[in-house]
């Protein structure tokens, strides 16, 4: 299955690690007692390494900055996805018309 961002085809390298990341809050009071504070609310984050041989793909991906899509990877779908900084990309061999990037999506869960 392709990998999709708001229907645009990107190429991940990789398979991505799924990352879950919650508001986790550890205080040392005064007294070395511990205090803890945090939420059951998880929020979704998934970084890709990429290749492509085509700057349109990045071009593509980067007119999505700033729109909420969904996010498909292989038979899961993720709605209300954004791009989140930093979106990185080099050319692999100058001239050579092959780059590789990285790029994250993070869910909006408000």
């Amino acid at each position: 299955m392709a990998t999709t961002f708001d229907g645009i085809p990107f190429s991940p390298r990789l398979i991505p690690e799924k990352i879950i990341d919650f508001e986790f809050n550890a205080t040392t009071l005064l007294s070395g007692k511990v205090s803890i504070q945090a939420s059951s609310e998880q929020r979704f984050s998934r970084t890709y390494e990429c290749y492509t041989e085509s700057l349109s793909e990045i071009t593509a991906l980067l007119a999505k900055i700033g729109i909420k899509g969904t996010l498909t990877d292989g038979l899961e779908n993720i709605t209300n996805c954004y791009i989140t900084p930093p979106f990185s990309y080099k050319e692999v061999l100058w001239g050579s018309g092959k780059y590789t990037y990285t790029i994250t999506f993070q869910r909006e869960t408000s």
